[in-house]
């Protein structure tokens, strides 16, 4: 078995470690849901460790953006502007949009890493960085 290209492990990295974030922000959130008010602490740091994430993660697709192809990019784009907006509404105590929307960045973080992991760069963009490898 031949590892992938580090540029695109770097990305299913990012992918990865963006949806574990999410779901731990979720488990928190559960516990609050269900009268664990002990947990709002971890629930509130989790909130800017994930976005600072996203946030890096973002800037990582574009940077990478000819590897990761247009739909992960618009997909890690979207996924770090939905947790800015989560974040918004966290903080100003709108419970019910927060719930909503944290089931939809679920899915979108979801569906950044099953199309990170699926995705092979065009077959120029493997062969320049092939051509590019010092030897």
């Amino acid at each position: 078995m031949t590892l992938p290209p580090v540029r695109m492990i770097v990305l299913r990295l990012v992918a990865t470690l963006e949806l574990s974030l999410v779901i731990g922000q979720a488990g928190w959130a559960a516990a609050m849901i269900g009268g664990q008010e002990q947990f709002r602490p971890h629930h509130e740091v989790g909130a800017v460790i994930t976005l600072v994430t996203c946030a890096l993660g973002a800037v990582s697709y574009l940077l990478l953006r000819r590897w990761a192809g247009a739909v992960n990019v618009a997909l890690a784009v979207l996924l770090a502007v939905l947790v800015g907006v989560q974040y918004a509404l966290g903080e100003s105590g709108a419970v019910a949009a927060h719930v909503f929307l944290g089931v939809l960045i679920a899915m979108v973080a979801t569906a950044l890493t099953s199309w990170t992991y699926r995705h092979s760069p065009p077959d120029h963009v493997a062969q320049e960085a092939l051509s590019a490898t010092p030897r």
